[in-house]
């Protein structure tokens, strides 16, 4: 049935293009070349074949260097990339987001924070962005709300 684009970020410097699909759980990544775009590569975000999943959201790192995408389903994660010189992403952990259906999140424009919206146990769960590595550690705040699909920070 294909892999069902879902969303996009863009890296930092405008010359790469981060395709997640929910689907399949890929990103395809493509670059901007003389006006046209290329197929760069692929990358998963599915580490069990075993468990249903469904990518939901991607957002690339304020200060540009890390990729991070969730994934729904039985998986319930989320996956960080570092992304590369050449726009190719290097893995670099995959966490639980500690709910159910992690639909939405938000990286907080210092960098210091991600917010996971989990849509069917109806909390945000924040997690402290270590900037250096890109891993995220649970601080254990939860915020009870009804289904969030959709974090902005304003």
């Amino acid at each position: 049935p294909g892999s069902g684009p879902r969303h996009l970020a863009f890296s930092k410097d405008r010359k790469y293009l981060y395709l997640l699909h929910e689907l399949d759980g890929t990103i395809s990544i493509i670059r901007f070349n003389k006006g046209n775009l290329e197929f760069s590569g692929e990358t998963s975000l599915v580490t069990n074949k075993n468990l249903k999943t469904g990518a939901a959201d991607i957002h690339i790192s304020p200060d540009g260097k890390f990729l991070y995408a969730t994934n729904r389903g039985e998986a319930n994660n989320i996956t960080c990339f570092r992304i590369q010189k050449n726009g190719s992403l290097e893995f670099v952990e995959q966490i639980p987001t500690q709910g159910k259906g992690p639909r939405n999140f938000v990286i907080t424009k210092d960098g210091n924070y991600l917010l996971v919206g989990n849509q069917y146990s109806d909390k945000i769960v924040v997690f402290k962005r270590d900037r250096k590595s890109g891993k995220l550690t649970d601080t254990e705040i939860r915020m009870e709300v009804g289904a969030p699909v959709c974090l902005l920070e304003y």
